[in-house]
């Protein structure tokens, strides 16, 4: 360093030795060559090098990782094309690389991002939903005389641990007795218990599970199926939770040892109560096997479970006649049970990309802005406000759901890549945002992707998946320690899934070993 500008200024020195001695030679009538520009060209010289070094490694590297994505994309997987892709440097502020950045594609999961930005931005972290007990009687010693009335503010998260808290707050009043009805009150949000634009899917998948305002542990069941002891023995069949409003059908039996079989589980909605019907068979050498089935009723279902935990409670009812109602507005309020915060919801929405809490939080966000009932229309009217807080108009990309499950939702990899740039730059909700993505390699629904490639937990993503449709978006950080937000949106995949998962894997691991150099 030293050495060059002591050569600058030489250089300098010589000029002004050179322009007296032209001064002198002029007034002397002498014709000199002027070699003024010689000395420019030195400068140039010694300073276009020193910058084709700097700039030349990072422009090569940029190019050689260009064609290294541009080799990965040619797979005949995408043949047809239809994909779209930005990788932007959140150090640099540009883009890294980039293809069909604005074309619209169908986002699959990849739509809880937006979801959940907004959620954060206008619910904040630490917002909480209640899950609240009304009484229009009086309580006498430990005695609660009058209906008991149960209201759900759209937790997305009462599951068996949060009930039971919420049991024994009551349990602590103290109230040990109950003399009167249960009644519950899911007004909150509006009766629909699907987005409108699924259509008439309403099968017993777990991710397909309906809404409500009063909903317990995501609105399924777990059902476990045992071999029996011996061949043609029943299966051993558990539900959990155990519930009055599920009753089972088992007419499955006990393969011999080692020979295969299957089983088939479908869930009838019977009205007052749900039946799961089991057929075919089970291998005697089988393990024990699960499914997640949902429920038709989420308002009857986690009624029949607060009614059994008030019975395990010790909590004795007289007059346990179930009911929907509305809390009378002279009610009062005995306990109100509030969630854990959205951060740790949110975690579940993105890390094992749960469709009920994102139509939950939707409906939330609507219930909160513009007042109960929630609804999925209230909800996307907030999410539209956000996309506009971020330059897009309304023409400008589709949003029907919170989920993804919709096809009918259409995003571009901008558009997504804002979001994430957005989350990035605002301090008070980048951290939630982030914990609650998938880490490459280790948990959520990523956690066997790139298991052996080393720093693959420098990645932090969403996926997305439906018929012909991949999507993986999210953050990285380069070897040399550069930040990425990335968007790869697939469509109209001409292979499986899994192949699909692939390229998206061997892209984020260029991104992974990526350096600009020095």
């Amino acid at each position: 360093m030293y050495k060059t500008i002591s050569f600058i200024l030489l250089i300098i020195m010589s000029e002004q030795k050179l322009n007296c001695d032209y001064q002198n030679n002029l007034e002397r009538g002498f014709k000199i060559k002027i070699i003024y520009p010689s000395i420019f060209m030195a400068l140039a010289i010694l300073f276009v090098p020193v910058s084709q070094a700097q700039a030349g490694p990072s422009s090569e590297n940029v190019q050689k990782f260009h064609k290294s994505v541009d080799q990965i994309l040619a797979h005949p997987c995408l043949k047809s094309k239809s994909y779209g892709i930005e990788i932007y440097s959140l150090d640099k502020r540009e883009i890294l690389y980039q293809t069909r950045k604005d074309h619209l594609f169908v986002p699959a999961s990849n739509q809880k991002l937006v979801t959940t930005a907004a959620a954060l931005k206008y619910l904040g972290p630490d917002y909480r939903h209640s899950t609240r007990l009304f009484t229009t009687g009086e309580i006498k010693g430990d005695t609660l005389y009058g209906d008991l009335y149960i209201k759900g503010y759209g937790d997305p998260k009462l599951v068996s641990e949060q009930m039971w808290l919420l049991v024994n707050e009551l349990k602590n009043i103290p109230v040990h007795k109950v003399v009167g009805n249960i009644i519950a009150d899911s007004t909150f949000f509006d009766s629909l218990l699907r987005v409108k634009s699924w259509g008439q899917a309403n099968g017993a998948e777990a991710y397909n599970a309906p809404l409500g305002a009063l909903s317990f542990n995501f609105n399924t069941v777990t059902v476990y199926v045992t071999p029996g002891n011996r061949a043609g023995d029943k299966p051993r069949v558990v539900v959990e939770p155990d519930t009055q409003y599920v009753r089972v059908k088992n007419q499955s039996h006990t393969l011999p040892f080692k020979k295969k079989g299957r089983l088939i589980l479908n869930r009838l909605d019977r009205g007052d109560y749900d039946e799961i019907s089991i057929t075919g068979g089970i291998s005697k050498s089988s393990r024990r096997a699960h499914y997640y089935v949902n429920i038709t009723d989420p308002t009857r279902y986690t009624l029949s479970v607060f009614k059994n935990y008030l019975a395990r409670a010790g909590i004795e009812l007289v007059g346990d006649t179930l009911q929907r109602g509305t809390v009378p507005e002279k009610a009062t309020l005995l306990v109100n049970h509030e969630s854990e915060p959205l951060a740790l919801a949110l975690r579940g929405l993105n890390k094992f990309s749960n469709n009920l809490v994102a139509e939950q939080i939707i409906k939330t966000l609507g219930a909160e802005e513009f007042g109960a009932p929630g609804t999925t229309e209230k909800g996307l009217r907030i999410i539209s406000k956000y996309m506009r807080s971020l330059g897009f108009t309304q023409d400008q990309y589709r949003i029907v759901d919170g989920s993804g499950l919709s096809r009918q939702n259409r995003l571009t990899a901008n558009q997504i890549v804002s979001v994430l740039e957005h989350v990035h730059d605002d301090l008070s909700i980048y951290p939630e945002f982030i914990s609650a993505l998938g880490v490459m390699g280790l948990d959520g629904n990523v956690r066997r992707r790139m298991n052996a490639v080393e720093d693959s937990e420098k990645a932090r993503v969403k996926t997305g998946t439906l018929n012909s449709v991949s999507a993986l978006s999210g953050y990285f950080q380069s070897r040399d320690g550069e930040r990425f937000a990335f968007s790869i949106l697939m469509n109209g995949l001409k292979c499986r899934n899994g192949k699909a998962l692939n390229i998206q894997d061997r892209i984020v691991r260029e991104g992974l070993t990526f350096e600009r150099g020095k």
